[in-house]
C-alpha cells in the first residue's frame, strides 16, 4: 500500500476511536475497512458491564460492512497495532486471510485503492417511523445475513431519536465465539456513527419459532447501551410484539 494512501486511512481510523464506548478500560480502538471502490467505513470499540460481551472494533466494522450488503473489504486498518487474535479471526471470516501490509494494516495489496467517500450507514427519515415500517426494514436487512453455520437469517433496526435508522445483520464465523447477532450488530453501527441515544429497535426472524426474543448476550448489551428503548419482535407469520429493553432484562448485570 502506498504510503500516502496508508496514512490518509490512519487519520480516519484514528478520529473514529474517539466514538469508542470504553468506560470500563479507557483503552478506545477502532477498525477501518476500505472496500474495492475507495469507500470505507469504521467500526469501534463497544464494552459492557459483562466484560466478555464487548462488543470489538474488528466485529463491529465486518458486521457493519455485511449488514449493508459490502463484503469486498480490500483493506483493513487499525487505529493501533494490528492483535494477534485479531489476525485469527481474519483467517476464517467473509474476507478471507489478508496479508500484513504494515504494524496497523491487513489487506490484499493487489485490490487496494485510494480512499474515497465514507460509507454511510445511518438512513434518516424526516417524519416518525411508524412501526409497519420498522419491521418491513429489518426484514429486509435480512437478505444481507451471514448464516454458514445456522441458515437462521435475522434482521435488525435501530432507531435513534432523531429519526435515523441504522441495520444489522447477523455476521457468523467458523469460531462461533466470535459470531455476532443482529442485535448487537445494528448497536455497532449505531455506536460507530456517534449515536448515543436509542429509542426503538425492530428485530425480524423470518424462521423463528412462535417464541423466539433476543439472546441473553443482546438483551444485556440493548440494556446497556438502550435502556429507554422499546423492541419490536417480528417472527413472520406470527403478530409482533412489543418488549422495553428493561422487561428483557430484569436485574440486569452492572458495575
Amino acid at each position: 500500500m502506498e504510503k500516502s494512501i496508508a496514512n490518509r486511512l490512519r487519520r480516519r481510523v484514528r478520529a473514529a476511536a474517539l466514538r469508542s464506548r470504553v468506560p470500563y478500560s479507557d483503552h478506545p480502538r477502532a477498525a477501518l475497512a476500505l472496500m474495492s471502490d475507495g469507500r470505507w467505513m469504521c467500526g469501534v470499540r463497544i464494552e459492557n458491564a459483562s466484560y466478555p460481551l464487548v462488543i470489538p472494533a474488528l466485529s463491529a466494522v465486518l458486521a457493519s460492512a455485511n449488514s449493508i450488503g459490502r463484503r469486498d473489504i480490500t483493506a483493513l486498518v487499525f487505529s493501533d497495532r494490528v492483535k494477534l487474535e485479531e489476525k485469527t479471526m481474519i483467517q476464517q471470516s467473509f474476507t478471507g486471510p489478508m496479508e500484513q501490509l504494515a504494524e496497523d494494516i491487513l489487506g490484499h495489496p493487489e485490490d487496494i485503492n485510494g480512499p474515497g467517500d465514507e460509507l454511510i450507514a445511518g438512513r434518516h427519515f424526516p417524519d416518525k417511523l411508524d412501526t409497519v415500517t420498522g419491521i418491513r426494514l429489518a426484514r429486509q436487512a435480512t437478505q444481507h445475513a451471514y448464516t454458514p453455520e445456522s441458515d437462521f437469517p435475522v434482521g435488525a433496526l435501530v432507531v435513534t431519536r432523531d429519526q435515523t435508522c441504522y441495520q444489522g445483520v447477523n455476521v457468523e464465523h467458523g469460531d462461533w465465539t466470535q459470531m455476532l447477532c443482529a442485535e448487537r450488530a445494528a448497536i455497532a453501527a449505531a455506536v460507530g456513527a456517534g449515536e448515543t441515544n436509542i429509542q426503538h429497535i425492530y428485530v425480524s426472524c423470518p424462521k423463528a419459532p412462535a417464541t423466539a426474543t433476543p439472546c441473553g448476550a443482546c438483551r444485556q448489551v440493548l440494556g446497556e447501551i438502550a435502556p429507554e428503548a422499546n423492541l419490536w419482535m417480528d417472527r413472520g407469520e406470527q403478530t409482533a410484539e412489543c418488549f422495553s429493553t428493561r422487561e428483557l432484562l430484569p436485574m440486569a448485570f452492572s458495575l
